[in-house]
């Protein structure tokens, strides 16, 4: 079986028991399913032709061994910082398939970019367009780049995760498009190649992204006319996976139409999924220490934190909690808490749990946005990583140690 599933009561990913995995790995552990990561790729990959681009967002999970997986299968990548793009050339991704995005690219950033010859970096401001055209005539090369645009759309999501508001640090206004590229065309470095907007994340409504194509569609129509070959639309990411009663886009549905519109017009189609390629294919497992009893409250409280899982405390996000192991308590409602000096370290209000001091639960869809966003608060060791592959485990990030977290200090 493929990700998270029961078997005669107990969880599992794919055919590994995780409660095999707590006893022998110890918790909190990150696990993830590489069956259910090829699955998610594979429902844009089906969806895309020759010329169309799928670029993971690396951003949701960087793992090297997640990106060398995501790599050999013929994923490209969506990277928002210098190291995020070495390490997909560590993982041995192909240039040609890496967008570059993100509001504060270094000089350092650029020319790494363009050393490497990457497939493109994403213009966010005009400012940004001045610096790669210096950069551009140092090294005497030519730049291939898409102005990101801000649409003004909003993905109806929580604020902290929209990105296409006119008041977002994303990306130019629309009637910036034009000007940019004019400039771009006039230094005679940059070749403007496509037109990228990405309104935000966690978006159920196919309209919001009809709306966007439309828009992108007609500013490339503009450029068009004044003499810009413009062959690529990059609609970002964003589509939501159900973390509770959410209802799902079809990444492979939304993609034909989408390409339905862009074939005509003889336009290829860039996408950078992130959440919906590594979401559901994890879980953060974590055990009991107390369940504490108060006259207004249950507290179950587990030994992982919001220094691991940042998402609920910062998003007030929901996250299934099932517990393990079948057993025959009584199911009770507890406030789910970690160990982390801050009322904020909370994973769940009214959570109906039939559980016992060391009962080992399972905090669903930690796949994105999960270790990559942990921290060492509170001098918190860092949780493994572990990938399963049908009956195979394999550590893919070994869980740190007090030295690890003493040698930066030491020695300076």
């Amino acid at each position: 079986m493929k990700g998270l599933n029961r078997q005669e009561g107990n969880l599992f990913i794919d055919n590994v028991s995780l409660e095999e995995i707590a006893k022998k790995f110890g918790t909190p552990a990150y696990v993830y399913s590489a069956s259910k990561f090829k699955e998610n790729l594979n429902n844009y990959l089906s969806a895309v032709g020759e010329n169309d681009k799928i670029c993971y967002s690396v951003k949701s999970n960087s793992n090297i061994h997640i990106l060398s997986m995501l790599s050999e299968l013929g994923s490209g990548f969506d990277v928002v910082s210098g190291n995020e793009l070495k390490k997909c050339l560590e993982a041995g991704a192909k240039p040609e398939n890496i967008v570059f995005s993100g509001v504060g690219k270094t000089k350092e950033e650029i020319n790494l970019a363009l050393k490497e010859n990457i497939f493109s970096i994403n213009i966010e401001s005009g400012e940004e367009l001045d610096r790669i055209i210096g950069i551009t005539k140092e090294l005497g090369i030519k730049a291939n780049c898409i102005i990101r645009v801000n649409p003004d759309i909003s993905a109806k999501s929580h604020p902290y995760i929209q990105t296409g508001l006119r008041t977002s640090k994303f990306g130019v206004l629309k009637e910036a498009v034009e000007p940019l590229a004019k400039k771009a065309s006039q230094a005679g470095v940059v070749n403007i190649i496509g037109i990228a907007s990405h309104i935000g994340s966690q978006i159920f409504d196919k309209n919001l992204i009809l709306e966007n194509l439309n828009l992108l569609i007609e500013l490339t129509n503009q450029l068009t006319d004044l003499g810009h070959q413009i062959s690529y639309l990059d609609l970002g990411g964003g589509l939501g996976i159900r973390y509770k009663e959410e209802e799902e886009i079809l990444p492979n549905q939304i993609i034909k139409q989408v390409l339905s519109i862009l074939r005509p017009l003889k336009l290829n189609l860039i996408v950078e999924p992130g959440r919906t390629i590594s979401g559901n294919t994890g879980v953060l497992i974590c055990k009991v220490e107390y369940l504490k009893k108060t006259s207004e409250l249950n507290f179950a409280i587990i030994d992982s934190g919001m220094n691991d899982l940042l998402r609920p405390s910062l998003y007030h996000a929901w996250h299934h909690i099932s517990v393990v192991e079948d057993n025959t308590e009584d199911k009770l409602p507890y406030k789910v808490v970690g160990p982390v000096c801050e009322s904020g370290d909370t994973f769940g209000e009214g959570r109906m749990l039939n559980i016992n001091e060391n009962s080992i639960l399972a905090i669903h869809d930690t796949g994105a946005y999960g270790q990559v966003m942990s921290s060492n608060y509170n001098s918190r060791l860092r949780p493994p990583e572990i990938l399963v592959e049908e009956s195979e485990i394999k550590i893919i990030r070994r869980r740190e140690t007090f030295d690890d977290l003493l040698i930066q200090e030491k020695d300076v």
